[in-house]
C-alpha cells in the first residue's frame, strides 16, 4: 500500500523512518510507546511490509515470561522417555551399550523461540515484534540487554554434546529446519527488533539508554482520523458515505473530549 495511507501524520512517518533507519544501521532495538489501538504493532508490518523483509515473529510478554522463552524451548520430558525407550530396545536385543547422545537427535526435542529465530544467521535482517514489554517480570529488560549487545546466545543442551554431535538441525518458530553449529546461534545481520509499550510502567535506565524510542501520538484531529479510517475501509466507503463518516468522527473527538 501507498505509504500515505500506512502513517496519516507526514511528521510521525518522517519521524518513523528515521527511527527506524536508524535501528537498522546502529544495530538498536526500537522502544515504541503510546496508548492502546494507536497503531504501535501496525508500525512494525509496514516497515517490514515496505522494506520486503518476510514474516513478522511476534512474541507476545505476559507476567510470567523469562529470556529462555523467547529463545527455544526444550522437551526434557520427552527426551528422557525417548532414551529409556532405546535402552529397553537395546536390553531386549542383547546388543552392546549405545551412545545415547548419538543414537537420539536432541533436535527432534528443541525448538528456536521468535528471539531465537530472529538471531539465526539470514542475508537480510528479521523482523521481530516484542508486543507489550511493559506487561514482563521486572527483570526481562535488563536480561535482554546483553543479547542486544552480543546478537548471539548458547543453548547448553546442544553445548553439552558438541564434541560427539557438533551439528543438529533444530526447527525455528517459523517452521524451517535450520542448523546449529556446537549450540551456537550468532546473527548474520542483527535484526529489526521493534518492543511496543503502553506506557504503564518505568524501565531501567541502562534499558532505555539502549533502546531507540518513538512515541506515537494519540490527538489525531479529524483529518488524520479521516486518513485513517480510508486507510482501513477504502475511498469507495466516503463516496457512498461520506457525511456520514464525518459526522461519525466528529461525534468521536467530542466524545473523546
Amino acid at each position: 500500500p501507498p505509504r500515505s495511507t500506512l502513517f496519516p501524520y507526514t511528521t510521525l512517518f518522517r519521524s518513523a523512518v528515521e527511527l527506524v533507519n536508524a535501528a537498522l544501521y546502529l544495530r538498536r532495538p526500537l522502544l515504541v510507546t503510546g496508548k492502546p489501538g494507536i497503531g504501535k504493532t501496525s508500525l512494525i508490518y509496514a516497515v517490514a511490509n515496505e522494506l520486503d523483509l518476510g514474516e513478522v515473529l511476534r512474541w507476545s510478554i505476559t507476567t510470567r515470561t523469562t529470556l529462555k522463552n523467547g529463545l527455544y524451548d526444550y522437551d526434557a520430558i520427552g527426551r528422557l522417555q525417548e532414551t529409556q525407550r532405546i535402552f529397553k530396545e537395546v536390553e531386549l536385543s542383547g546388543k552392546k551399550a549405545v551412545n545415547i547422545d548419538e543414537a537420539i537427535d536432541i533436535g527432534q526435542f528443541l525448538q528456536l523461540g521468535p528471539l531465537g529465530t530472529a538471531l539465526l544467521p539470514s542475508k537480510r535482517p528479521r523482523v521481530l515484534l516484542i508486543d507489550e514489554i511493559d506487561k514482563s517480570d521486572i527483570n526481562l529488560p535488563n536480561d535482554l540487554l546483553n543479547l542486544f549487545e552480543e546478537g548471539s546466545f548458547e543453548i547448553p543442551e546442544l553445548t553439552r554434546i558438541s564434541k560427539k554431535v557438533p551439528l543438529v538441525e533444530v526447527r525455528s518458530y517459523d517452521g524451517m529446519d535450520v542448523p546449529i553449529k556446537k549450540g551456537e546461534v550468532s546473527c548474520q545481520n542483527f535484526p529489526l527488533i521493534i518492543l511496543t509499550n503502553n506506557g504503564d510502567r518505568d524501565f531501567p535506565p541502562a534499558f532505555l539508554r539502549r533502546c531507540l524510542r518513538l512515541t506515537m501520538p494519540y490527538e489525531q484531529d479529524a483529518t488524520a482520523l479521516k486518513e485513517i479510517v480510508k486507510a482501513h475501509l477504502g475511498d469507495d466507503l466516503f463516496t457512498q458515505d461520506g457525511e456520514k463518516i464525518k459526522k461519525l468522527i466528529r461525534d468521536f473527538i467530542d466524545r473523546r473530549s
